[in-house]
């Protein structure tokens, strides 16, 4: 009888293993149906993209755990990196002509624009009363 209890408590195990697994890797799958089918064979399509963004994401998330968000940049970067699958999503869904115009866009605002002068009244001086730190 005891065999039996034991049986049935590994059969629990493995099945919460199994649940857990799952959960952990489905966000990691393949979205795109075609993309899926393609490649036959297989009963996991990962998605390069998802664990491209994974991985980013384990670097920020180390280094904020280890210094704290240091300033602007961090905070930027961890904020894209929160952004980017659901930007993926939605490229995904379009077609290679529209998010070529994207990114043209995004890319081609850089230098647009007038560049701000440092200093009360546009003065490019440091301040004596700077302690340079």
């Amino acid at each position: 009888m005891h065999t039996y209890i034991w049986k049935g408590a590994a059969r629990k195990v493995a099945d919460n293993a199994l649940a857990v697994m799952m959960a952990v890797i489905t966000p990691l799958l393949e979205k795109n149906p075609a993309k899926a089918l393609a490649a036959s064979g297989s009963a996991f399509v990962f998605s390069m993209s998802r664990i491209i963004v994974l991985a980013f994401a384990t670097a920020m998330l180390r280094q904020l755990w280890q210094t704290g968000v240091s300033g602007w940049p961090d905070a930027t970067l961890s904020i894209a990196i929160v952004l980017a699958l659901p930007l993926l999503g939605a490229l995904d869904r379009v077609s290679p002509e529209q998010v070529v115009a994207l990114g043209g866009a995004l890319i081609g605002r850089f230098g647009i624009g007038e560049v701000g002068l440092s200093g009360p009244n546009g003065n490019r001086e440091p301040s004596r009363f700077d302690n340079h730190r």
